[in-house]
């Protein structure tokens, strides 16, 4: 029997050449690989359990091809038995493609488990991510941020914990600033409505009052000419002429009092406007001041500023100058102090004295390196 790293317990090549040549003679070999096989315990609780059920499927297979090649292989004094042959090849691939299904089987199952869990996770977490209210209304919003904050980030969420965490973080805030929003501008439309209702109730009241000023003025003038009428019946002509001197008096006195509203809205409008250009002149003085004073302070700036950069040239080139000026009396200074020690050799000034002296140090601010 040889043993292989990635196969089961297989027959020697000898020994597989009688076993293939005669009826059912791998059912022995395959009994051994199913025993090996199935004693093994599968453990799908972690990843070291869920690679060995794969490593044992794959064994299975690996002796499947083991088998397979060896069957193939035979020399040609076993070909008269190929159809014995290949019918326990067809067996032996048969059953161990079986067993090495029902070997991987509950790796299978655990993973379409696992790939249940996992999508039930993801659509629970996009549940969370897509959460909206039925209705923008502060209602349904704060109805909606109380079913989103009572979500639980317990051990239920596995893997995807943090990421639920981040969602509902991220999912609260939103909702709150639309809440925010939302009940200002609920708040807004109930202030409108409200000032829409007092306009309408105002404008209700006036209507009332002025029917029932109509009514009285109405009532009045009935009264008034029933007293006419009966007047004119006793006196006759009479009071014709004084019904008539009465009704030029009252569109008289109409006429002056609509008048003298005309003028006192003509005064009123008037006095406005003049309110209005002497605030318009005041406002515009107070620009053109405060124009000349931004006008004024830019130019003295400038001045200023004029003034500075001249000083500053100034400086500049007369430092320059006391520069140069000290430079040249230095440069004198030198030139007279090495005269003079030239002039101390008095005749004795040749090339090769002169030389000596430099290299002796007795010409100054003058330096051999030897």
């Amino acid at each position: 029997m040889n043993e292989h790293s990635t196969a089961l317990m297989v027959p020697a090549q000898t020994d597989l050449a009688t076993l293939f040549s005669i009826d059912k003679g791998l059912d022995p070999v395959l009994a051994a690989i199913r025993a090996e096989a199935l004693a093994h315990v599968p453990d799908i609780s972690t990843k070291k359990g869920r690679d060995a059920i794969a490593s044992m499927a794959y064994k299975v297979s690996r002796s499947k091809t083991a088998l397979d090649e060896a069957g193939k292989s035979l020399t040609e004094d076993a070909q008269k038995q190929i159809n014995t042959v290949n019918a326990e090849r067809k067996k032996m691939r048969d059953e161990l493609d079986a067993l090495r299904d029902q070997v991987r089987k509950p790796l299978v199952d655990w993973e379409l488990a696992e790939k249940e869990r996992v999508d039930g996770l993801k659509e629970r977490l996009a549940r969370l991510e897509a959460a909206s209210p039925a209705e923008e209304t502060s209602a349904c919003i704060k109805a909606l941020i109380q079913r989103v904050e009572v979500v639980e980030l317990d051990d239920s969420w596995a893997e995807y914990k943090a990421h639920a965490a981040v969602a509902k973080d991220t999912k609260l805030t939103e909702l709150r600033k639309l809440l925010a929003a939302t009940e200002q501008r609920e708040a807004e439309q109930a202030e409108l409505a409200l000032l829409r209702e007092e306009q309408a109730k105002r404008e209700e009241e006036d209507r009332l009052r002025r029917e029932a000023e109509e009514a009285e003025a109405r009532r009045v003038a009935a009264e008034k000419a029933e007293a006419e009428r009966l007047a004119q019946i006793e006196r006759e002509k009479t009071a014709a002429v004084e019904q008539a001197r009465i009704a030029a008096e009252a569109k008289a006195a109409e006429e002056a009092e609509r008048a003298a509203r005309a003028a006192q809205e003509r005064e009123d409008q008037l006095q406005r406007e003049a309110e209005a250009a002497k605030r318009a002149a005041e406002e515009a003085e107070q620009r053109r001041l405060r124009a000349a004073e931004e006008a004024k302070a830019r130019e003295t700036a400038a001045a200023q500023a004029e003034r500075d950069r001249i000083a500053a040239e100034r400086a500049a080139a007369e430092e320059a100058r006391r520069k140069r000026e000290a430079d040249q009396a230095h440069r004198s200074k030198i030139r007279a102090e090495i005269i003079a020690a030239l002039e101390a050799m008095r005749g004795n000034a040749t090339p090769d004295a002169i030389a000596d002296a430099l290299m002796a140090g007795h010409i100054p601010h003058c330096e051999v390196t030897l």
